[in-house]
């Protein structure tokens, strides 16, 4: 592997401190300011010492679009849609339709299985007669290749909330295992102090024996 850039030598306590000291010295470390922190002005870089230059991250971009690595972003950018490609739109363009896709989801597969078996007796009957099935057949999964992606958003949701239900579960184990740990602990020294008192009693019972005895 190539060795990393040198400058990581100067991500160091010493510098962050002297970083931290600079900036408090300039104003800059002001938390009642109502300003959000990334608008807030940094610490001129080219003032600083070589050595606490790249601890200074760069601005946000002030702009919708940057470049990385060369290939342009657009932040507001719409997501490519049916419409972008000039692909015709078989489901109906309504919220319901994107907030349940199931419908036709199951209509579609229905389509494209019909289209199928259509497919199956042109090309038996005429080969060369097969695009308008092909055709329908793309179209019909780049609909619904459009409608899973339309459902990112529940299917992200509902995979949080299962992360954490089963972050929540391990948390309830490991209570458990923590409670049936104090009560094994409560239970040893339970133990412990009664061998302690039953010792003392034995002593004290010997000690009455032995003077009747007398």
């Amino acid at each position: 592997f190539p060795s990393p850039p040198p400058f990581y030598q100067h991500f160091t306590k010493q510098n962050l401190l002297r970083l931290r000291q600079l900036r408090k010295e300039a104003g800059l470390l002001d938390n009642t300011s109502d300003t959000p922190s990334h608008e807030r002005k940094d610490i001129d870089v080219v003032a600083l010492p070589p050595e606490l230059r790249y601890l200074v991250p760069p601005s946000p971009p002030s702009a919708s679009k940057f470049k990385v690595f060369g290939a342009e972003v657009d932040l507001e950018a719409s997501g490519p849609s049916l419409k972008t490609f000039e692909i015709e739109q078989l489901y109906p363009d309504t919220e319901a339709a994107k907030l349940n896709p199931q419908p036709q989801l199951l209509a579609m597969s229905r389509s494209l299985l019909t289209t199928f078996l259509s497919l199956t007796g042109v090309l038996a009957n005429d080969p060369e007669a097969q695009e308008p099935q092909l055709k329908h057949m793309q179209t019909l999964m780049y609909n619904m290749h459009d409608l899973i992606n339309q459902y990112r958003p529940h299917q992200a949701r509902e995979s949080l909330i299962m992360m954490m239900e089963e972050r929540v579960e391990r948390m309830k184990a490991e209570v458990m295992r923590i409670d049936e740990s104090k009560a094994k602990v409560e239970k040893l020294l339970q133990g412990l102090t009664d061998g302690k008192i039953g010792h003392g009693s034995d002593n004290v019972t010997s000690s009455e024996d032995k003077e009747d005895i007398e």
